[in-house]
């Protein structure tokens, strides 16, 4: 985490790297299967990279500054991380979407529960299949998570090797940051035929992926931030004014929706009871 604020001793919460996947959805349901393989260019990299070490190191910033709005229990709406949620870059896409959510109840130490049992994310993420802890080391967790999104008979299956790096901030709340080392596309995942397409060669669903998030302790609750950033592939140059929207609302309603089953894994953990009303 570049030029994020020190850290005054080692977090003990383990943020878990999900990864907002709605616009996988829209692309595997959009785009033709099978569909010629799209090539991750360098200079597609490049300027994700130079777009995600920008929102690594401003991010602190924004989550306190989202802290200092409204709250109430349960998700708030989520919302544009950048632009309007989908920025054109030299052959790609990068998604950036935000979400807030308050946990009435909760300590930090229960959210760090739920956060740090990764064999125990297919329970709680819909879209987790797998996950399990391939290193663990101070500060810093590598995991491996096999995600599946998909419609109408249409799947896309992905393994994403992901690295977690987690510090306790001066005023005691917890940053995390997720990046993702490689990401690979799974043909015919579970059969006997079951192979890897080679990685940035492939539908061009998710090249690339980060997971910001960010813990409040209050004196009722735990209020979080989680940004996600993703890069795929663009869309088709004939279709792109009819599913950019699609793709926004999606993506709005996939970090909110992650946030829902966080909470919902949280309050199930820790004994608390579903909220009374909700924040819409």
């Amino acid at each position: 985490m570049n030029n994020v604020e020190r850290t005054v001793s080692s977090a003990v919460v383990t943020q878990p790297p999900r990864l907002t996947v709605g616009w996988l959805t829209c692309l595997a349901l959009c785009l033709p299967l099978p569909t010629a393989a799209a090539d991750l260019q360098p200079r597609t990299v490049q300027a994700y990279e130079k777009y995600a070490d920008g929102a690594t190191r401003d991010f602190v910033a924004r989550a306190r500054k989202e802290a200092g709005k409204r709250r109430c229990e349960g998700v708030m709406t989520g919302h544009a991380g950048g632009g309007d949620g989908i920025i054109d870059v030299p052959d790609g896409l990068i998604h950036h979407w935000v979400g807030t959510a308050f946990v009435k109840g909760a300590t930090l130490r229960q959210v760090s529960d739920v956060a740090r049992d990764y064999p125990g994310y297919s329970k709680v993420f819909k879209a987790v299949k797998s996950s399990k802890v391939l290193s663990h080391e101070g500060d810093v967790y590598r995991v491996l998570i096999r995600i599946e999104e998909g419609e109408l008979g249409v799947n896309a299956v992905l393994e994403v090797r992901s690295t977690v790096d987690y510090r306790t901030l001066t005023d005691g709340s917890v940053s995390a940051v997720s990046r993702s080392e490689e990401i690979r596309e799974v043909d015919n995942a579970g059969g006997p035929r079951e192979s890897y397409r080679p990685v940035g060669r492939d539908n061009g669903y998710l090249w690339r992926a980060h997971t910001f998030s960010h813990f409040t302790a209050d004196t009722d609750g735990v209020f979080i931030v989680m940004e996600t950033l993703g890069l795929s592939r663009p869309f088709p140059r004939m279709t792109w004014w009819f599913l950019e929207p699609i793709a926004r609302r999606m993506g709005r309603k996939s970090v909110e929706g992650s946030l829902g089953e966080f909470l919902t894994g949280i309050r199930s953990s820790a004994g608390l009871p579903a909220p009374k009303t909700s924040c819409s």
